[in-house]
């Protein structure tokens, strides 16, 4: 999450790596430590964080929706959490709305009609997103406009950072590199400010 606040969740979409990167770093941790026994601490933190603070269908359907991840078969986590995830976000759409999207979901997932096409599956990892969706969803305008929309959201790490410590909340964006004396100062003095309010 601190890696999509320092840069990437300001200049992309970044919405959709939020999922994809709390998959990544799980399966990461487990390919360390390699036994259930030692990786399971650390992945029940990770998991934990992840259903209180950051567990939303927006970041599931925004990975069903990112044709990077929708296309590498041998990455791309299909769990039934994600496509309900999607049914979720289709049911606050107008009824007739819902349908067309499904079908467009299925003809996506199928890579139907324009997704079959061999600029769409080359260009899915060079292509921004939401700019894939511009060129190659127009088949579907329903799921497109829902795509785009989805797609082009930024994300911050902010409300993720209440669980942080002094220092590494002082050190989130890069403008805020302090010498290390003036650190050691601010942190200091939050320290006896909060024993003060005891």
């Amino acid at each position: 999450m601190k890696d999509i606040d320092r840069g990437l969740g300001s200049r992309v979409g970044a919405l959709q790596y939020v999922y994809e990167g709390m998959y990544r770093a799980r399966l990461g941790i487990k390919k360390i430590f390699e036994k259930k026994k030692l990786y399971k601490p650390y992945t029940r933190i990770i998991k934990n964080m992840w259903d209180r603070i950051l567990r939303h269908d927006l970041h599931a359907a925004a990975y069903f929706l990112n044709p990077a991840f929708m296309y590498d078969q041998k990455n791309f986590s299909g769990k039934p959490k994600i496509l309900r995830a999607m049914l979720n976000l289709m049911k606050k759409q107008k009824g007739s709305d819902r349908t067309k999207i499904f079908e467009a979901m299925t003809m996506y997932r199928e890579r139907e009609k324009n997704f079959s096409h061999s600029s769409a599956l080359s260009c899915c990892n060079t292509t921004r997103s939401d700019e894939w969706w511009k060129f190659f969803g127009y088949d579907v305008p329903v799921l497109q406009k829902l795509a785009i929309l989805i797609l082009s959201q930024t994300a911050s790490s902010s409300g993720c950072e209440r669980n942080w410590s002094v220092f590494e909340r002082i050190h989130t964006k890069i403008r805020n590199r302090l010498e290390h004396q003036r650190l050691n100062d601010l942190v200091y003095v939050h320290y006896i400010l909060h024993l003060q309010d005891r």
